[in-house]
């Protein structure tokens, strides 16, 4: 096809049935779909095309199609490769095929580091991928593996690790009569020591502060609470059982509820209750790091607001959450 006439073309093809597409006779479109052969590497299915998302053009050179001797992929700023994982073959000869000569070809081309998902259908094709090319695991969500291998021999590995850091967020609620918010768990190390707390918990991906904190308050008390502002926040290292290893960043973000009924999480909560003032002090430890991170939020005369910004001109239509010092008077 000419390129005026492929849009139309991919039109038709797209109109017909599915039984209809599958009795098509094989046509060189350039793209890998039902019965759609790829065809050989050119100048137009390397990186010479964009991506379409301008969000993302902020960080992607350009993107591949794939061809007979390479793989579909993006190219990132820093001469990346990240395989697209809907593209990978399912067949083990026909993976190990395509990933030898596609891993020729980017090294011809100068790429660095190359990202490869496997999702877990394909799970068979992690060992090969070890075993056979060299990759490596670099992290894992519940349906992939994330696995990289670094390309050139004559300079160090500057691929970025796996995530160092999980994010957790404490919800200081108060009501129309300055009560506080407290919860017991049910287990952990909070419910073996039987405390009081605050409904805690962890930061989303996506999610940002104010709004894990409000959905921790709903999902273990059923209070439903507005944002008011942060206060401090600490950092440990460590981890526990699940995130061996890992640092932690705990912020403690106030809040005030626009409900008092509370609806207890029961596979979580053992109980919830509103404490006065004066109750919460007598159960909590002055001097402790909680007495104080809890203070930040109640009773410190400077907190932390915040605010949207815009990103620039470098990213049109793109803003951040900015986080800020002030008097809590002045809020």
């Amino acid at each position: 096809f000419s390129d005026s006439a492929f849009p139309m073309a991919w039109r038709r093809l797209t109109a017909l049935p599915r039984m209809s597409l599958r009795a098509l006779p094989a046509v060189s479109l350039g793209v890998n779909i039902v019965n759609v052969k790829r065809v050989a590497c050119s100048s137009a299915n390397k990186e010479d095309e964009k991506p379409a998302d301008k969000q993302a053009d902020y960080w992607i050179s350009g993107v591949s199609q794939g061809c007979n001797k390479t793989l579909p992929c993006t190219f990132d700023l820093y001469g990346g490769v990240m395989v697209d994982p809907a593209t990978v073959p399912a067949e083990q000869d026909a993976f190990r095929t395509i990933l030898a000569s596609s891993l020729d070809e980017w090294m011809k081309r100068g790429k660095q580091g190359v990202w490869l998902r496997l999702d877990i259908s394909a799970a068979a094709l992690v060992p090969i991928a070890i075993s056979e090319f060299g990759f490596e695991y670099h992290h894992a969500e519940r349906d992939y593996v994330m696995m990289t291998k670094w390309l050139p021999s004559n300079c160090p590995n500057t691929l970025p690790h796996n995530a160092s850091h999980t994010i957790g967020v404490g919800a200081l609620v108060t009501n129309s009569e300055g009560k506080i918010l407290l919860a017991r768990e049910k287990s952990g190390p909070a419910a073996r020591s039987k405390v009081w707390k605050i409904p805690t918990g962890l930061v989303d991906a996506g999610e940002d502060l104010h709004e894990a904190a409000l959905r921790e308050v709903k999902e273990e008390t059923g209070i439903d609470a507005t944002f008011e502002y942060c206060g401090a926040f600490t950092m440990s290292h460590g981890g526990n059982l699940a995130h061996a290893n890992k640092s932690n960043l705990f912020f403690v973000v106030k809040c005030k509820a626009l409900t008092t009924e509370i609806q207890l999480c029961e596979s979580e909560i053992a109980d919830a209750r509103w404490f006065s003032k004066e109750e919460w002090l007598t159960r909590m430890e002055k001097g402790s790091i909680w007495y104080e991170l809890n203070q930040s939020a109640l009773d410190a005369e400077a907190v932390v607001s915040m605010k949207s910004l815009p990103w620039g001109r470098s990213r049109p239509g793109v803003s951040r959450l900015f986080f800020c010092p002030v008097r809590r008077s002045a809020l």
